[in-house]
């Protein structure tokens, strides 16, 4: 059992070493592949594409759950763009991923997390969030793939804290924070 304020009890490359035992190749593959960032609604993401499609001849693995989660996280990711949009007085329109569905919660965390005036506090707020979207799913897959994937990203969300508690954690933001306004100024440009 993973704990959000706890250390990763292993790495992503442990815990995926120890999957390649009993995992076939394509599902070890997806579970590398995963993020907790993903940008794009997944090709796997309605469940009718695949409903009439036996797993042997699917192309990729089926995991509802991380397409759940991928509508989720899109959903957040367009509610704080429209939340930034309207502070700065910008039209979020070029920055929104089209066609993403509405989810309550992903709206009230991007309005609670928004409201922080602290960086750091803000994306501790995300990444709870974050977390707890995984805890309410993880009660339905106690022992199947989409547990492997509910971990996964768990674990991912703990290594990306334990990295920023390597040295000062502020300077750690603060450089972050450069780069993604010098990828932002990038863009515009």
């Amino acid at each position: 059992m993973l704990l959000f304020d706890a250390a990763p009890p292993l790495t992503s490359a442990e815990f995926l070493e120890r999957c390649g035992t009993f995992l076939e190749p394509r599902l070890l593959q997806f579970l590398r592949e995963l993020s907790i960032a993903p940008r794009a609604l997944p090709k796997y993401a309605d469940p009718a594409v695949f409903e009439d499609i036996p797993e042997d001849r699917a192309v990729g693995p089926r995991s509802a759950v991380m397409a759940q989660y991928a509508r989720w996280e899109i959903a957040l990711r367009n509610m704080l763009a429209k939340l930034r949009g309207a502070k700065l007085g910008l039209d979020p329109e070029p920055n929104l991923v089209k066609l993403s569905v509405f989810e309550s919660t992903a709206e009230t965390a991007a309005r609670n997390a928004f409201g922080l005036s602290d960086p750091l506090e803000r994306e501790l707020a995300l990444d709870r969030a974050r977390w707890a979207f995984f805890d309410d799913m993880e009660w339905h897959h106690l022992f199947n793939f989409e547990a492997l994937c509910i971990y996964r990203c768990k674990l991912l969300i703990l290594e990306k804290w334990a990295a920023c508690r390597v040295g000062d954690p502020e300077k750690n933001l603060t450089a972050a924070a450069a780069r993604a306004e010098q990828r932002a100024d990038s863009t515009q440009q």
